[in-house]
């Protein structure tokens, strides 16, 4: 059965734990996107590939599948449009050595940096995710506005799917002019329904005293070692030759 991205988060088992685990993806990203050395790229492929299916199996490859399917055609376009000495040609588009060897490094690069954040986005909620940058000291406003942001989304999503289930069912997409009908009704329905829990959630919040810092998990940190072995092979790749 499909489980939603936030389900796969939820039952993840990461091998590293706590805020650690984002800082220690920023560092290898940084590492990463940063580098020219093949190395670098299949150090981070393996290393946060391995990871990420340890934590949540085979769903990492569910996640790759549509990044994958903007990527490559991107890296062919780039191999396509850089000027150079031309190896090989199809029709009106002429490949070239430079263009394949651009074309290698960014697809190569792209997807080391893919499966880095892949580890992030599989493992760690946002709620999480904040946590970790508020004890970067990260200002309160930021944290508000992001926990805000992230909790209506998900109101804003479970809403419109109702409303759309409720349409289908009475017949409002069987034809065209009914399908921009029942569009024009439900949007307007979605920023009614929006504003009023807005208003109702604002409310909720002034009963409770809220003074202006939203409440975050804490959580400790762990796989320590995980995170030394990983980032110190990545900086031997990047540095010895």
């Amino acid at each position: 059965m499909h489980r939603t991205l936030e389900r796969i988060q939820t039952d993840a088992t990461p091998a590293v734990h706590g805020p650690l685990r984002v800082y220690f993806v920023g560092l290898a990203l940084l590492l990463t996107a940063t580098a020219t050395r093949l190395g670098v790229f299949v150090v981070a492929t393996l290393a946060f590939g391995v990871l990420t299916v340890h934590a949540v199996g085979r769903e990492y490859f569910e996640l790759l599948r549509y990044p994958l399917a903007f990527l490559l055609p991107s890296v062919a376009l780039v191999a396509a449009i850089t000027p150079g000495t031309p190896v090989a040609k199809f029709w009106l588009l002429s490949v070239t050595g430079r263009g394949l060897d651009t074309a290698a490094t960014v697809g190569l690069r792209a997807v080391a940096s893919l499966t880095v954040l892949s580890f992030l986005v599989s493992t760690t909620t946002v709620p999480q995710l904040v946590a970790a940058l508020d004890d970067l000291r990260l200002p309160d406003p930021v944290t508000e506005l992001l926990l805000l942001v992230y909790r209506g989304i998900q109101v804003l999503v479970a809403e419109s799917a109702r409303l759309h289930t409720a349409a289908r069912l009475r017949g409002g997409f069987r034809s065209r002019r009914r399908l921009f009908r029942t569009t024009k009704l439900v949007s307007a329905s979605l920023l009614v329904s929006a504003v009023d829990r807005a208003t109702a959630f604002g409310t909720a919040m002034e009963s409770r005293n809220y003074a202006g810092r939203m409440p975050v998990a804490t959580a400790e940190s762990g796989g320590h070692a995980v995170v030394f072995g990983v980032l110190l092979v990545l900086v031997a790749a990047r540095w010895v030759a």
